[in-house]
């Protein structure tokens, strides 16, 4: 975003593109964030708005504390519960073993210290299913696949992100022990957890006092933006704390406390702003990747989308692993598991929140900014054509 603020023409700028480019997305029937992805980059290109760049405090503090929430109420609970056992183990043991697998290919390959590369694993090991889910939307792909990469990379988020302040910690010379590095980690993620369920559960009571979808609304406002606030100002994970508020807000006080008049403003007002932020996101990663220095780093990235790759294999012998306990998860839905797992925002604002004297700094930006591009365009693109080879798509439009 501009330097010096989200001032209105900024403002006004963004939404107006955002507009013409759903409407040539939706009459061309191509997917809508990608077409917002190569926008950008023609926008970036040409220098049309140079003052506009993705600047991670906005991101992490204003664009995704909505995204989570969002997608968070829109979980029931008799979903998760089935599949609970694959969405943890994908969640934890697949982000935890991508990461070192990432970590290890890129210190091997390009040499760059181990700390370094454990914390680029971390960073790029975050997925994001918006510009897949889009897909499976308009080819009515299954319900539950679509949940499962859905949970996966909400709870892979926040994971991920524990996994960076680790790993941050090490690559800084902080000598920190593996007891201790673990008990960091599980600290970060189960205090975001219990945060976000008290301030799920106390949102949920005062549902049952009020009776104004307006003020309920507000309500729901307040406890996105205050459980990530929250959470970072006591040092635990904001994003599993919005997560997980917004998972017993959607199972306990929207199915109890509120008027199905309210249920449907509030799932209004947050598709509306998830669909705003989302374009935003998706129209500045394409800005911000051409301020990139790729000079010399091609290479990098070369070795960068080959690791993730290899990271992402992990499904394999984790969904096999969950078979033997009966998850039920076919092999033509760990494909689609592996390839949809797409990399996104908040991978870029956390690598471009490392400080400006980080020595690997360019060097892990243009890793994760050429890694995040790939596969937006090119898994993004393909992935519809994956779920009709593979007879998982009931329709055969493309449209996003």
């Amino acid at each position: 975003m501009p330097h010096e603020g989200l001032n209105s023409t900024i403002f006004f700028w963004l939404i107006l593109i955002t507009f013409v480019v759903a409407m040539l997305a939706r009459g061309l029937k191509i997917p809508y964030t990608l077409t917002l992805v190569v926008t950008g980059l023609g926008i970036g290109m040409t220098r049309l708005l140079p003052q506009v760049h993705l600047q991670p405090s906005l991101l992490l503090t204003v664009f995704l504390p909505p995204l989570l929430f969002e997608t968070a109420i829109n979980l029931p609970l008799d979903a998760l519960r089935r599949d609970w056992k694959p969405i943890a183990v994908y969640a934890l043991a697949g982000t935890i073993l991508s990461t070192f697998i990432v970590a290890g290919v890129t210190a091997r390959l390009l040499g760059i210290p181990l700390p370094a590369a454990a914390l680029f694993g971390s960073i790029i090991s975050i997925t994001d299913p918006i510009a897949v889910v889009s897909v499976f939307k308009s080819l009515r792909a299954g319900k539950r696949l679509t949940m499962l990469i859905e949970a996966e990379s909400l709870f892979n988020d926040g994971v991920g992100a524990a996994l960076f302040t680790v790993f941050l910690a090490l690559a800084a010379g902080t000598r920190v022990s593996a007891p201790m590095a673990f008990f960091q980690f599980f600290t970060l993620v189960g205090g975001g957890v219990l945060l976000g369920i008290a301030i799920g559960a106390l949102a949920s009571r005062i549902h049952f006092e009020l009776d104004d979808h307006l003020i309920e609304i507000t309500l729901t406002t307040v406890v996105a933006f205050g459980a990530y606030l929250s959470a970072e100002s006591l040092h635990v994970s904001g994003v599993m704390a919005v997560v997980s508020a917004g998972i017993v807000l959607r199972n306990y006080g929207m199915e109890t406390g509120m008027s199905e008049k309210t249920r449907f403003a509030i799932s209004a007002f947050w598709e509306y702003a998830a669909f705003l932020v989302n374009s935003f996101v998706f129209l500045l990663i394409g800005i911000e990747v051409v301020f990139v220095r790729w000079q010399d780093k091609f290479f990098a990235v070369l070795c960068a989308i080959i690791a993730v790759f290899l990271g992402r294999l992990v499904v394999y012998p984790l969904s096999w692993l969950m078979n033997r306990f009966d998850a039920d998860i076919p092999l033509s839905w760990q494909h689609i598991l592996h390839w949809g797992g797409l990399r996104g925002a908040l991978s870029m604002a956390l690598v471009l929140s490392l400080s400006p004297d980080f020595p690997q700094r360019p060097t892990l930006i243009a890793m994760t900014f050429g890694a995040v591009v790939f596969s937006l365009l090119a898994q993004g693109v393909s992935i519809g054509a994956l779920l009709k080879r593979l007879g998982l798509a009931e329709s055969d439009e493309t449209s996003a």
